[in-house]
């Protein structure tokens, strides 16, 4: 009995442990597994989902009539993000291809009349049902800078509105001064019929878009080949192929800005010059020396203030339509879908494509669990550290494995501090920045020198690091304060961060810019050049706690973008001077490869020397990387000789490869991070993954909890009585929040803008606070009078400060003519008065009846009634003069 009270004891014990351990919150994730599976048909998703065997679709949901479905389930709910667009891209390599095809869309103004064809209005309405608005600019309307430029977007969507016959008299002129010929409504060019190669994506409403698209172009004497194409297919035709060999000449583009953007400037550069990406297309693009000027000055932040920032971009957004290398069509207003029972943040740009869904998605008020999302494709390009795939379908997957230095607020876009302590930021007087951040503290001090010990840049034909030259200075010192790191933090093969890995792969963009360097690639060198322009050098300061020096000229209106800007943690797609998110070894293996031509990291150097782009995660990559590794084991490559063995010994990097080559061993892939998962499977042929908490990982899983739903402000204007030519006209516009008024001090500004009922813009400007939640935007006289009768809209677009996607209203309202405006006036007063009359004949008819019965008590009055009686008497008749006296003299 005894012994069965100590197991009975022992056991409760245990339970009562395990329940305590259970109730803690745990290290990385929520969750313990997620499994990534392929699904492009949403049918089935929405099926799967109703049926608990799809818990989250982690790309945008563009069925109409299924969407109906969603609304209404019990089992399904959905957020919606703003951050999807589509687009066409034009090859702009010609007239005549490689293979002796000819290519209208070398031509800028046949590019430009395709913003006059085709028809966005048709697009949102028809194929996208709704679930989207039209888009000129490349920059999302429901983003911040969208607001500030609205007036300058209206007068381009204004301009560039569907003209198919003003886009065909420009094409039909322009194909005739390049030598093509139009007979018996075909174009043709030496003879043979011109057909446009139409590249389409089927898995969602780009293959209407395409079809569309070929549909106009043969209206207008165009032969068309629609492609249909898959992500992965499409892909080596369109970005990593060369776009003079004549393979395409439109794509069906679509993009996703999984973060909320508070800095569109860098878009012009991005989407229309070779400073975008380093893939063949991006590198064939040719500019206007002045358009290409003024986007690389809005790329690197080269402007002293706000007004001169918004000036270029409004330049830029009229210079990118005359070049239209590609022409954007629809903004997305995007549903994503998940089981009802999930808690999970979603981004207002990106849904779950941002970081922090891996980070806060877990089964109601619960911990583990597996779930398991569907994408529309999964793995669809290859993955290495320095210049893999940016498809989105692949990004979800790497952002849950990785750790970043800082993450996106999902709601503001503002950068949250994640892997580093504190910055202190010293900017030059005159640079114009502020921080709302408590980590980051901003000073201004009369001038920024760099340290003469400071990496200034790097010698590749002597292998050595280059300091400054004397008296070099720069506009921002940014200090950063990583905290004690070094040791204590664990990548997911369990090798611990050291200070190679952040400073021992420094030197390779310098060699990747340098056409002498075996590590040379021709795509990167206009990006190095942006990057070299305002990087000043950088400097460890200490080891425990690490606080690194960087020094840049790249300015930002917020501090928080000067620490985030390409300048100070490194350059798009690419892991140097921001938190090592790979160990050295692994970017070192990759670097071994392009050493001998075996492969290469990009895929246009991997085109040009025809070999593989270089896969950590799966094909013929795995068994070259896998043999390097093997030889690194017993003869350790450390990278660039001299410099690398300050910071690697022997020993140390044999044993760092030897950990690398268990890690394959085990999970077949060389994909090693510090993210808050790892990757457990890994099928790149069969495009499937499953990643697993990685419970080492150094933050809990409530780290970002206290993430609520976003505070948009509700919008709603209140018209005048009348709005007349030649009268002010002042509107109302009342913002709110869950139903209370939404405090003024939040908003950070209040547009309005009047148009016309050619949706012509009118006048505008920004309304004043008149009250709690109350504005009023007034529109002067002389405005007014140059209005005409008929329809127009006021759209106001209200910007708060905690959250960047604005609160909008879009309120009809009609301007009556003056003569109708008095004539109601005249009505009004003319009712006024009768009603008043009315009145008076009222009173004086009880007036009367009061003076009858008065006279019936005088003639029985006492000597002292007598007197009040005629006091009472002459009070009344007094007050009858009074309210007769103003008709009497109007008479």
């Amino acid at each position: 009995m005894k012994r069965l009270s100590i197991i009975i004891l022992g056991f409760l014990l245990v339970s009562s442990l395990a329940q305590i351990a259970y109730a803690q919150v745990p290290n990385g994730p929520w969750v313990d597994e997620i499994r990534f599976e392929s699904e492009d048909n949403e049918a089935n998703v929405v099926s799967k989902m109703q049926a608990g065997a799809m818990d989250i679709f982690l790309i945008d949901f563009s069925d109409a009539d299924l969407f109906e479905t969603v609304r209404t389930s019990d089992v399904i709910g959905y957020k919606t993000a703003y951050g999807l667009f589509f687009e066409l891209t034009f090859n702009p390599v010609g007239p005549v291809f490689a293979n002796g095809q000819f290519n209208p869309f070398s031509n800028a103004k046949i590019r430009e009349a395709m913003n006059w064809l085709v028809d966005r209005d048709y697009i949102v309405d028809e194929i996208m049902q709704g679930l989207g608005r039209p888009k000129l600019l490349p920059i999302v309307s429901a983003f911040p800078d969208y607001g500030r430029l609205a007036e300058t977007a209206i007068i381009l969507e204004s301009k560039y509105r569907h003209n198919p016959e003003m886009a065909r008299e420009i094409i039909f002129d322009e194909l005739a001064d390049m030598g093509a010929e139009y007979e018996g409504e075909q174009w043709y060019y030496n003879g043979e019929p011109i057909t446009i190669k139409v590249l389409i994506r089927p898995e969602d409403q780009r293959r209407q878009i395409g079809d569309y698209t070929a549909d106009i172009l043969e209206e207008i004497g165009f032969l068309t080949d629609r492609q249909y194409r898959t992500s992965a297919e499409a892909s080596p035709i369109w970005m990593r192929g060369n776009p003079a060999d004549g393979n395409w000449h439109v794509y069906t583009g679509g993009w996703i800005s999984t973060v909320v953007s508070r800095d569109d400037a860098d878009s012009f550069a991005y989407f229309y010059t070779d400073m975008g990406l380093p893939f063949p297309l991006w590198q064939s693009y040719r500019n206007s020396p002045t358009f290409y000027e003024k986007a690389k000055r809005l790329d690197i932040s080269d402007w002293e203030t706000f007004d001169e920032r918004m000036q270029l971009m409004r330049e830029c957004a009229e210079l990118a339509l005359q070049e239209s290398q590609r022409i954007f069509l629809v903004d997305q207003v995007v549903p994503f879908l998940y089981n009802q029972d999930i808690q999970v943040a979603f981004d207002l740009a990106g849904g779950p494509n941002n970081p922090i869904w891996a980070r806060t998605i877990r089964w109601q008020d619960e911990e583990g669990g597996v779930i398991r999302a569907g994408n529309r494709e999964v793995l669809v390009e290859p993955w290495n550290p320095e210049a893999g795939s940016n498809w989105a379908y692949d990004m979800v997957i790497m952002r849950a494995l990785q750790d970043r230095p800082i993450m996106y607020n999902p709601y503001t876009g503002l950068p949250m501090a994640n892997r580093f302590e504190s910055v202190e930021m010293e900017v030059q007087e005159g640079v114009v920045t502020t921080s709302t951040s408590e980590w980051l503290t901003v000073t201004e001090v009369s001038s920024v020198t760099v340290p003469s010990d400071a990496w200034y840049g790097w010698d590749t034909a002597n292998r050595e690091v280059v300091n400054p030259p004397a008296g070099t200075t720069a506009k921002v010192k940014v200090t950063v304060n990583w905290g004690d790191v070094i040791g204590n933090v664990m990548f997911h093969d369990g090798t611990t961060i050291t200070l190679a890995d952040f400073l021992v792969t420094w030197p390779l963009d310098f060699e990747q810019a340098d056409e002498n360097s075996p590590y040379y690639d021709a795509g990167t060198v206009s990006d190095f050049q942006q990057f070299r322009e305002s990087f000043k050098g950088m400097r460890v300061v200490s080891e425990s706690p690490l606080v690194i020096e960087y020094y840049t000229d790249y300015i930002n209106s917020e501090a928080e973008f000067i620490l985030t800007s390409t300048t100070v943690l490194g350059r798009p797609g690419n892991d140097r001077w921001r938190w090592p998110e790979v160990p050295w070894q692994v970017t070192a293996i990759g670097m071994q490869a392009e050493l001998n031509d075996r492969l290469a990291f990009s895929a246009a150097k991997a085109a040009t020397l025809d070999v593989e782009w270089m896969n950590y995660i799966g094909g013929p990559s795995l068994a070259i990387l896998n043999e390097i590794v093997t030889q690194s084991i017993s003869t350790p490559f450390i990278p660039f000789g001299e410099f690398g063995q300050q910071y690697i010994s022997e020993a140390e990097a044999s044993a760092r490869y030897q950990s690398l080559k268990d890690w394959y061993d085990e999970y077949n892939h060389f994909w090693i991070a510090t993210g808050p998962f790892y990757l457990e499977q890994v099928d790149f042929t069969g495009h499937s993954a499953v990643i697993l908490a990685f419970r080492d990982y150094t933050y809990p899983a409530d780290r970002w909890a206290h993430l609520a739903e976003p505070p948009i402000p509700v919008v709603s204007t209140d018209l005048p009585d009348s709005v007349v030519p030649g009268i002010e006209a002042i509107f109302t516009i009342n913002l709110e929040r869950d139903g209370e008024a939404y405090p003024n001090d939040r908003i950070d500004f209040l547009k309005y803008m009047i148009l016309d009922g050619r949706n012509d813009l009118v006048t505008f400007g920004e309304a004043t606070p008149a009250g709690d939640g109350e504005w009023e935007a007034s529109v002067a006289p002389e405005t007014t009078s140059a209005m005409t009768a008929g329809s127009y809209r006021i759209l106001t677009i209200a910007m708060s400060k905690d959250v960047a996607v604005p609160g909008k209203s879009d309120t009809p309202f009609v301007v009556i003519p003056a003569v109708s405006y008095f004539q109601s006036q005249l009505s009004q007063t003319q009712s006024q008065l009768e009603s008043r009359i009315a009145q008076l004949e009222t009173t004086l008819q009880q007036n009367q009846q009061t003076l009858t019965e008065l006279q019936q008590q005088i003639e029985q009055p006492t000597a002292a009634s007598n007197t009040l009686i005629y006091v009472a008497i002459v009070i009344a008749l007094a007050a009858i003069l009074v309210a007769v006296y103003p008709y009497l003299r109007k008479e």
